[in-house]
């Protein structure tokens, strides 16, 4: 393998691919002996070299593949042949540069070693030990699976996934796998989730493969919107109550304001609950007021979320005691309508943010799945501003990443990429990666299912490629069909 041009940060390798091959992903080491100096690429792209006649000596064999020609060559010539009509070239991204004297690697300076130094394959260990990587460096490491080129364990640590990370990549390859595996790991180390899960996917991991209880049956806990989750009026509180009516059912500020005046008399006569709400509501004298608020209430009461008898509603801080050595709640949104999952997901984002607030929860993850079909503007600022500073960690995973709201993207910590192929879905996600878009790009393009890039804080930003592990659990949910697999 030999440098055969330089272009910016990319350098060209030429190889036999007879006698050596590359993957996409798979990082090289340039040595430059004399100087002690090397640098490290990645590979993002191969392809076969254009030789000058080529495609001559191509159309003329295709032409008169219908003739018996014989070529009488020495073997060893008739192999140089074939070797040279397959060359290939690997396009790679400079990395880093090492100090091969002190074993360090340090950031690219620009230096570029000369056609004469050597290239070889470096093992993906060497890199997460120079990186400080791995098992043996954290205090609460995650086990994602194995590095695709030379299969290592690939380990991330806890601590880095306080912040923002997004998931992305097409249906089916492997998106909401990788998540529960960051949510077993989170619960394995004690931490605390919530979990908005669209399709009733997490709660069957309480059963193992086999069908058996499996290790987390007690720590995670399922809760339907208007079977096993419901708040009284008193439990959500005035302002939460308020915040949901306003941002996840666009109540006009007129009625905004009869309304903290209901509810501010209720409170006053002891008379707080939802019937009563709804009573008067219906009194209210200004019809376009009295409209506004009766349509709202109508539509809250039939989500089933909202109940007056106490012993029929819960209380996050209590589900959560039942889980505090580590456990998720999920919440069971699959089947509801569009208005029922904007109302529990505002209510529940609104009491979490009001009860961290008052330090009666300790911080905490949520993760949530296609995230755009739920959140609003209003939701996506106050999520990843005011409620990451108060302690709340998020992961959102998406097949549509153009959906992600702007700020989601610029203030992403760790991002896990599957297979995409759509451009502009690639080039949204540019911004919250140190990566060009070229390289994404190519090697979006070419993971196959259950194969994922990472970067971010968990990887102090350089690139992997790594299999995802395969969980003890079972994965996904009973899908309802009529025809049964042959």
């Amino acid at each position: 393998m030999q440098i055969y041009q330089k272009v910016g940060d990319e350098i060209i390798l030429l190889y036999n691919p007879s006698k050596e091959e590359v993957i996409v992903g798979e990082n090289l080491l340039i040595v430059d002996n004399s100087r002690m100096k090397g640098i490290l690429v990645q590979v993002f792209e191969q392809n076969l070299v254009e030789i000058p006649g080529i495609l001559e000596e191509l159309i003329r064999k295709e032409s008169s593949a219908q003739i018996r020609v014989q070529e009488h060559a020495p073997g060893e010539i008739q192999k140089f042949a074939i070797d040279l009509k397959n060359m290939k070239f690997a396009r790679t991204r400079v990395r880093k540069e090492v100090d091969l004297i002190k074993g360090e690697i340090l950031d690219w300076s620009g230096w570029v070693p000369d056609r004469s130094s050597e290239v070889k394959s470096i093992d993906d260990k060497w890199i997460l030990d120079k990186l400080k990587i791995g098992k043996d460096f954290y205090k609460n490491p995650i086990y994602l699976g194995k590095t695709n080129f030379s299969k290592n364990d690939f380990y991330i640590t806890a601590y880095n996934l306080q912040g923002i990370n997004v998931v992305v990549g097409k249906k089916g390859t492997g998106k909401s796998h990788l998540t529960k595996a960051l949510l077993l790991g989170l619960i394995d180390l004690g931490a605390i989730g919530i979990v908005f899960d669209i399709n009733d996917e997490y709660s069957a991991m309480t059963k193992t493969i086999e069908g058996k209880e499996s290790p987390y049956s007690k720590k995670l806990i399922t809760l339907d919107p208007g079977k096993n989750l419901k708040f009284t009026l008193d439990y959500v509180g005035r302002d939460v109550f308020i915040d949901v009516m306003t941002s996840a059912l666009k109540l006009p500020d007129i009625s905004t304001i009869e309304l903290m005046n209901i509810w501010d008399k209720l409170v006053q006569q002891n008379k707080l609950n939802f019937q009563n709400l709804i009573t008067e509501a219906n009194g209210v004298g200004n019809p376009n007021v009295r409209l506004a608020l009766i349509k709202r209430l109508n539509r809250i009461e039939e989500s089933k979320l909202f109940v007056d008898d106490p012993e029929q509603a819960i209380t996050l801080e209590k589900e959560i005691e039942k889980i505090t050595k580590g456990g998720a709640l999920i919440i069971n949104l699959k089947a509801k309508n569009i208005f029922t999952i904007y109302l529990v997901v505002q209510t529940i984002l609104s009491k979490m943010e009001s009860l961290l607030e008052e330090e009666k929860l300790k911080p905490m993850f949520f993760l949530a799945e296609e995230a755009h079909t739920y959140f609003t503007g209003t939701n996506w600022i106050d999520a990843i501003t005011r409620m990451r500073h108060l302690g709340t960690y998020q992961v959102y995973i998406t097949n549509t990443p153009t959906t992600l709201d702007e700020i989601v993207i610029r203030q992403t910590d760790n991002l896990f990429v599957f297979h995409l192929s759509e451009p502009k879905d690639i080039e949204h996600i540019i911004p919250a990666v140190k990566l060009e878009s070229e390289t994404v790009k190519k090697v979006a393009e070419a993971l196959p299912p259950r194969r994922c890039l990472v970067i971010g804080r968990v990887t102090e930003d350089y690139p992997f490629v790594i299999d995802v592990t395969s969980l003890e659990v079972q994965v996904a949910g009973e899908t309802k069909r009529f025809f049964k697999e042959p």
